[in-house]
């Protein structure tokens, strides 16, 4: 998804009971005590690991991130969560839930990566610095 040039760029900020949102850009800004609590980043794939590094202590091959097999099956998740990219509103979020090491991030982070070579804006949110978390 990509916006053309010359196109209208509309902000809009929302204050419910003390908090407001604003989205500026693809980071969005959630104020309740004046400090955000989250921004929009852009999604970037997981760098690969050095592998002597995982060998060091072979839990951390369990990290979804670091992708150390190839991500496999899951397939009616897959087509589920392509379909609803293609359809419905073009700006919109889907939320994963299940309990964890079920394979949410790697789903996630596979859905993410298919999205973006299909030309796709993905953006993640992350805690804003000097978040409670």
């Amino acid at each position: 998804m990509s916006i053309e040039p010359g196109s209208q760029i509309h902000q809009h900020v929302t204050a419910v009971a003390g908090t407001a949102y604003g989205v500026i850009g693809a980071d969005l800004h959630v104020f309740g005590d004046g400090t955000p609590l989250y921004l929009l980043e852009e999604h970037r794939p997981s760098a690969v690991p050095d592998r002597a590094w995982l060998r060091e202590l072979p839990s951390r091959m369990l990290n979804a991130g670091a992708g150390v097999v190839a991500f496999t099956g899951r397939n009616h998740e897959r087509d589920e969560l392509h379909a609803w990219r293609e359809a419905g509103p073009r700006l919109a979020v889907r939320w994963l839930h299940a309990p964890g090491g079920q394979g949410k991030t790697r789903l996630a982070d596979h859905i993410a990566a298919q999205a973006a070579a299909d030309g796709w804006k993905v953006v993640v949110a992350v805690p804003h610095v000097g978040t409670p978390q």
